[in-house]
């Protein structure tokens, strides 16, 4: 997972048309051109957020990335920073890239995926509890899995990515990357959650593993599927 705010003198629009621009085109240096990819356009939260947990760094704050990429390759992951740093060079302020290992927790409605693809994707960069080793703090979110599926109603999507190392200098420390798609606006905003009681579940369950870290609301695009 690659995170990317733009250069300074780069306007955050022009950015992120560049970013599908060339994720789109051949002017990506080979075999990064043929790996599967996602980019996913940073958007300014709406209003009202359906959810504010305490341990979200980032509210109040503009975004602070511009896009987020998923790739899918065969080759070590510092390759596939490597290259993006090349494709990228002199555009970008940040490029926090991460290797990570993805766990499908449920994909148990069909939503519309292309470019874009419908909805809202929420994708958070969260840092677990300094006092938990790697072995509580993945089995209290594994635990935690069962209570999303049954309170997050509106997502269709719900994917756990465990932090296996950063690959590029700089980046913030992560332990964890949800992803959870939600088939239409209305979903998120409407359908986050089944019930207040259902909200302060998630609350108090997250809170017992989760210390922080920024949620970043997204628009998916499907650059090539991974196979």
């Amino acid at each position: 997972m690659v995170f990317l705010r733009a250069a300074a003198a780069v306007s955050g629009n022009d950015f992120q048309h560049a970013i599908l621009a060339l994720a789109r085109s051949s002017g990506l240096p080979a075999p990064l051109r043929d790996e599967a990819m996602t980019v996913n356009l940073v958007r300014v939260p709406p209003e009202p957020l359906p959810y504010r947990p305490p341990s979200d760094s980032s509210l109040g704050l503009p975004p602070e990335y511009d896009a987020i990429i998923e790739i899918w390759g065969r080759r070590s992951g510092r390759e596939i920073a490597a290259d993006m740093h090349a494709a990228l060079d002199g555009t970008v302020a940040a490029l926090h890239a991460y290797a990570v290992t993805a766990t499908q927790i449920y994909h148990r409605r069909p939503f519309a995926q292309g470019q874009p693809s419908a909805g809202v994707k929420l994708i958070g960069r969260l840092m677990f509890h300094a006092d938990m080793p790697d072995s509580a703090a993945r089995r209290s979110w594994t635990l935690h899995a069962a209570l999303a599926e049954r309170v997050h109603i509106g997502s269709a999507l719900y994917v756990q990515n465990w932090v296996d190392q950063p690959l590029t200098d700089t980046c913030p420390a992560a332990r964890g990357m949800p992803i959870m798609h939600f088939p239409t606006e209305a979903d998120f905003l409407h359908a986050f959650v089944d019930s207040a009681r259902g909200m302060q579940e998630i609350l108090q369950d997250t809170a017992h593993f989760v210390a922080g870290g920024p949620r970043f609301y997204t628009t998916e695009y499907v650059i090539r599927p991974r196979r």
